[in-house]
């Protein structure tokens, strides 16, 4: 196994592109796969670095997608371009699909993949932003969906309402973490770790985020990138081990989070349409104050000024009717009646909690992954964006937890990984189905190459 990193820190394309094809020069092998990562600043310059690498390495199974920042060395970046060049000792492909609904994705993709593999390594949107035009559409679909929810009388009917907005919202911006997982395994004979690097930028902007597979802009679709021979998949979230029963799991959120209140919803599919009979945002604003409305023209000029922040310090947990773990969905004061979500709310009861999140343990939570390792080759990484940039400089700490137990490696700030594993190694507490291990904050994730 044989890795090299190339990168620049540079938002100057010119000068990364210089940065880059020098580094080029020096590389003297040829490796059966890459991974381009691209950061806020440079990402919509996408094609001048898959034509540099593609011109050198025609041949190479390549995925990429925009991201938070990267870790290389004894730095941490939040700005410019990096690559990981790998010659794997096995066998290595890429498989992508783009589809109507993003189940649908997810079945083809899992078909295409076939069975056999060791690790999976797959990208998707779990929230994809279009241009301002879609958005105008769903605006006027929210303010729709939302007169029929109104309207009806019955809990069943105002489900059957938010399921079928759900199948609007998967057929256009959502792939629903959980059931792309639980698809894609079940359909690759649920013996592979899959790794989901589902992906929402700390701040979106129309077109993100940004996939590419083997050198093209594969656009809203899932890939992968599938490895057979040796590699190890480690995960972590920075929680305690979930409860035995819905009480003992809801006790262990409270003794964790600054639990504001216990509430009921109204939800179905990826749709939260009441808190306590209101709508999620009017409830929101109702709990913490300072929160101002965020008008529908202001919203689009966010999201086309790349400003538009997807991160909040509070939201909902909800715990799993089959494990009794439990997911935090954030929530921000957008102008949406009905709120969506990115994981589908079927199997989770109707109570839950309104939380302000917290991290307790610091830095040193995040690094306790790196504890579980098992062997001494090249360790690829990925961290939670939101929660370790929140640590601010301290992030430099969390370096060197990695360099004590890590001789070689290279990571990057995503969007809250998530895991299908066929044996968890521990009670996890982000474990919402058998194996599917999914939180909105807290998780890290670690690809060992023996």
């Amino acid at each position: 196994m044989r890795i090299e990193i190339l990168y620049s820190p540079s938002n100057n394309i010119k000068e990364a592109y210089s940065h880059f094809a020098n580094q080029l020069e020096q590389i003297n092998f040829e490796p059966n796969f890459l991974l381009l990562f691209l950061t806020e600043k440079v990402w919509k310059n996408y094609r001048v670095f898959i034509e540099l690498l593609k011109k050198r390495f025609p041949n190479t199974k390549m995925l990429g997608c925009t991201v938070g920042g990267y870790l290389v060395r004894d730095e941490v970046w939040t700005r410019g371009v990096a690559t990981l060049l790998g010659e794997f000792d096995g066998k290595v492909d890429v498989f992508w699909v783009k589809d109507k609904t993003a189940t649908r994705a997810a079945e083809r993709l899992g078909e295409k993949i076939g069975k056999g593999w060791d690790t999976i390594l797959l990208m998707f949107p779990a929230f994809y932003f279009p241009g301002k035009f879609q958005f105008l559409r769903a605006f006027i679909n929210d303010r729709r969906y939302y007169r029929a929810f109104k309207n009806k009388k019955s809990l069943e009917e105002k489900e059957k309402v938010l399921t079928d907005y759900s199948k609007y919202l998967e057929s256009k911006f959502i792939f629903p973490i959980n059931k792309i997982l639980k698809t894609l395994a079940e359909k690759t004979g649920k013996k592979a770790p899959i790794i989901g690097m589902n992906l929402v930028p700390l701040e979106a902007q129309s077109y993100t985020p940004l996939i590419l597979a083997n050198y093209e802009n594969a656009g809203r679709c899932a890939a992968a990138l599938c490895f057979k021979g040796k590699v190890n998949t480690i995960f972590h979230d920075i929680f305690p081990e979930r409860g035995k029963s819905y009480e003992e799991t809801l006790e262990v959120v409270k003794g964790f989070f600054s639990v504001i209140e216990e509430v009921r919803v109204i939800k179905s599919g990826v749709t939260l349409g009441e808190i306590n009979e209101m709508k999620p945002v009017d409830f929101l604003k109702m709990k913490v104050l300072g929160f101002k409305d965020v008008r529908q023209d202001e919203f689009l000029k966010r999201l086309e000024n790349g400003k538009l922040l997807m991160e909040t310090p509070y939201g909902v947990n909800f715990v799993s009717e089959r494990t009794f773990g439990s997911i935090y969905l954030g929530l921000i004061a957008y102008p949406v009646n009905l709120y969506p979500s990115l994981f589908d709310f079927n199997g989770f009861y109707n109570s839950a909690l309104f939380v302000g999140e917290t991290f307790r343990g610091g830095i040193k939570a995040f690094g306790k992954i790196f504890e579980k390792k098992r062997f001494n080759g090249f360790d690829f990484f990925i961290l939670d964006h939101s929660a370790v940039m929140s640590f601010g400089g301290d992030i430099h700490r969390l370096l060197d937890i990695i360099r004590e137990k890590s001789k070689s490696y290279f990571g990057v700030l995503s969007s809250y990984p998530s895991v299908y594993l066929p044996n968890p190694d521990r009670r996890y507490i982000s474990e919402i189905d058998d194996g599917i291990c999914a939180n909105l904050t807290g998780t890290s994730v670690i690809l060992e190459f023996i």
